[in-house]
C-alpha cells in the first residue's frame, strides 16, 4: 500500500462524516444545513488532526494543534453571527 493512503482516507474520511452529521443534525433544527455542516468540518478537522498530529508528534504538540484548531470555532460562530444581523 503507498506511503500516507490510509493517512488521507481515515483523515477525510472523519472530515466527511462529521460534515455529513452536521448537516443532518442541523436540519433537524429546522436550519438549511449550512452551518451544521461548516460546525462538522471544523469539529471533524480537529478530530482527524489530533488523530494525524499522534502520529507525528508528542501529545503535548497533539494537544496544542488541535486547541489550534477548535480557537477558530468561537471566531466562525461570531463572524456567522454578525453576518445575520
Amino acid at each position: 500500500m503507498p506511503e500516507g493512503l490510509v493517512f488521507g482516507l481515515v483523515d477525510n474520511g472523519i472530515l466527511a462524516f462529521t460534515t455529513l452529521i452536521g448537516i443532518d443534525i442541523d436540519k433537524y433544527f429546522k436550519g438549511s444545513g449550512i452551518h451544521g455542516a461548516i460546525y462538522g468540518a471544523l469539529l471533524g478537522n480537529s478530530l482527524s488532526d489530533f488523530l494525524g498530529a499522534l502520529l507525528d508528534f508528542p501529545l503535548m504538540t497533539a494537544i496544542n494543534i488541535t486547541i489550534g484548531c477548535l480557537a477558530i470555532v468561537p471566531l466562525v460562530w461570531l463572524i456567522l453571527l454578525l453576518r445575520k444581523g
